[in-house]
């Protein structure tokens, strides 16, 4: 059992405990503050100092994306090609086409950079909506007038004149030649008809797209042996709208792989109204000048072939079918018995 304290043990311990609560006691440290619960959960990260920060212009909007506009520089490169080798043929004389840029503009930007006076072709893309832009720079127009006008296509010093009826005309055909090409070459995205609606040198009576809407600008650089000068393509977006989905990267390269049943047609249709003129070769000899002179008729002549040898039908005085001659009814005909095989780069 323990000890019992005696009542002056209890005074003096109660003593103790009265002047311990009269002390002042000293400051409590602050609590921590307990942080609150969010109200909401942010949708995006704090910024961090690194990061890239890229401008946006949102007078001028992207609507297209980088790939599709890289479909289009692929397929306009094919473009220029084909149609450097028009214009050499209708030029008789070198022509280099290159691509130069292809970028996204606003129709107001465009116009501004057209020079006055210009040759502006506005066609449309049957059945696409809307119209496009064909410019040809005036300095690459003379160029192609003086060469086809029998000189050696040289720049002309004076180019702010209007073209007269004539120089009209001949740079009509032109163009309506270079937008075959085009026709062509947008067969992969889809089968389409261009056709030249109306014929401008001023830029601001050309009117196919609102000032701020988006347009794809395609710039074709043209040289010849004597100068240059500048093509411009400009589409507007509600031309390219509805087949905006076919030019990405992946649609286009399986459009390229195969070939429509439109195109298989358009092709048949090309073909069976292409004349081809036929020969068959019964055989040949040699004589001297003299005796052909002295040749009459019912004089026979002994050929370098038998009587039942093939004969060799040519096209367009290419050797190309083995075949025996012979009659259907009143009309002479050709059995072809065999096909003549040629290698690449013979000679005829």
């Amino acid at each position: 059992m323990g000890d019992i304290l005696s009542q002056a043990e209890i005074d003096k311990m109660m003593q103790g405990l009265s002047s311990a609560a009269a002390a002042p006691s000293a400051p409590a440290a602050p609590a921590a503050p307990v942080a609150a619960a969010p109200v909401y959960q942010p949708f995006y990260s704090p910024p961090k100092t690194n990061k890239k920060v890229n401008l946006y212009d949102f007078t001028r909007p992207d609507r297209i994306s980088k790939d599709q506009i890289s479909t289009l520089r692929n397929l306009h490169e094919g473009y220029a090609r084909l149609l450097s080798t028009t214009l050499m043929s209708l030029l008789r004389t070198n022509v280099e086409i290159n691509l130069q840029n292809v970028e996204q503009l606003t129709y107001g930007e465009v116009i501004k950079s057209i020079s006055t006076p210009s040759c502006i072709y506005v066609f449309q893309m049957e059945p696409l909506e809307s119209s496009a832009i064909f410019d040809v720079s005036p300095s690459l127009i003379f160029i192609m007038l003086d060469r086809l006008f029998g000189g050696q296509g040289r720049t002309v010093d004076s180019t702010n004149r209007e073209l007269t009826d004539i120089e009209k005309t001949v740079i009509y055909k032109i163009i309506e030649r270079s937008l075959a090409d085009l026709k062509v070459v947008w067969e992969n995205i889809g089968i389409f008809s261009p056709k030249i609606e109306n014929y401008e040198i001023n830029p601001q009576f050309v009117q196919i797209a609102p000032p701020g809407d988006t347009v794809v600008l395609i710039t074709l650089e043209v040289r010849t042996r004597t100068g240059s000068g500048l093509m411009s393509l400009c589409f507007p977006f509600i031309l390219l709208e509805s087949i905006i989905d076919k030019l990405s990267g992946e649609s286009w390269i399986s459009a390229q792989k195969t070939t429509t049943q439109e195109t298989r047609r358009m092709v048949e249709r090309e073909l069976s109204s292409t004349n081809a003129m036929l020969r068959a070769e019964i055989g040949s000899t040699q004589l001297s000048v003299r005796d052909f002179l002295q040749l009459n008729v019912g004089d026979v002549m002994v050929l370098d072939k038998l009587a039942q040898s093939d004969l060799v039908m040519h096209i367009e005085d290419r050797p190309k079918f083995l075949g025996k001659p012979s009659v259907v009814g009143r009309n002479k005909s050709f059995q072809i018995t065999g096909i003549i095989d040629r290698e690449v780069g013979d000679d005829d």
